[in-house]
């Protein structure tokens, strides 16, 4: 790293104030912690984009000094019609600096270090709400060699996302690993046949009957089977949830003490959405 030097003059009509070199102080240390590991933000740049295109071919030895133990995959992907695009990179690039930023087939792509993103979900959601954009987040990993890998999970979530209307500012793939495992089964029927029956079943009762034991039955089991919650959350009293859980035991082969049983029709939930039946 280069050494930094500070030189001042001064006269009687121009005296130098102790704030003002704070501040120039500030101003240095401030530029050096940003980019001193990194003073050629474009080449880290354009790395970023040869290890998403071509990962076996990429040194990545550039970016080592910049990442911790854990980072992340971020990428963004306007709204339809969204303006404004060469300010909103201008602004994410120095944001997300000495990190690199690449634009790729008309996303974009970078990367955070793990344990820095809570302090930057705000101006990501400002920035993302102001100039209509959305940002899918992987889980954290911790070989940047792999970054091409997670970039096409935050793509295939976002395409689930939208195909199920779910999209919001800042979305996290973990919700949707599920689904993308789901996306490889390519037999549509089997997976009704064998995960949907139950479901199917309850809401053909509820069209017949216009109950909510469809609704019920799923947000029993979002909160972890919690009586007490899930009467608040639906706004019924104890007794009335009670009496909802016993009719759907009496339609449908639930055991809400098995966890395989609870865990078969969460992950059941998920695959009814999917199919969108």
């Amino acid at each position: 790293m280069n050494t930094w030097y500070l030189f001042t003059s001064q006269s009687k009509g121009y005296p130098v104030a102790l704030d003002q070199i704070q501040l120039a102080i500030r101003v240095m240390n401030s530029f050096i912690d940003r980019y001193a590991l990194n003073p050629n933000q474009s080449e880290v740049n354009s790395l970023l984009g040869k290890l998403l295109s071509d990962p076996a071919q990429t040194d990545t030895t550039m970016l080592q000094p910049l990442l911790a133990d854990k980072m992340v995959c971020v990428t963004v992907t306007p709204e339809a019609g969204a303006t404004n695009q060469p300010a909103f990179i201008q602004q994410l690039r120095d944001l997300v600096a000495p990190l690199p930023l690449a634009e790729d087939h008309q996303r974009l792509t970078f990367l955070l270090n793990a344990q820095d993103l809570p302090k930057y979900r705000a101006q990501l959601t400002h920035l993302g709400t102001f100039f209509h954009h959305y940002f899918f987040i992987s889980d954290g990993y911790d070989d940047v060699s792999k970054t091409a890998e997670f970039r096409d999970i935050c793509v295939r979530s976002a395409k689930i996302a939208q195909q199920l209307g779910t999209l919001t500012v800042l979305n996290s793939t973990q919700k949707y690993n599920i689904y993308i495992i789901l996306s490889q089964v390519d037999n549509a029927p089997l997976l009704r046949n064998t995960m949907c029956a139950h479901l199917l079943l309850l809401q053909k009762y509820d069209r017949k009957h216009h109950s909510e034991l469809f609704k019920t039955l799923f947000e029993f089991l979002e909160n972890e089977c919690k009586i007490s919650v899930t009467a608040a959350q639906l706004h019924l009293h104890r007794n009335s949830l009670t009496k909802r859980l016993q009719k759907i035991t009496d339609l449908i082969d639930v055991d809400f003490d098995d966890p395989d049983r609870t865990f078969g029709l969460r992950l059941s939930y998920r695959l009814f959405n999917f199919l969108q039946l």
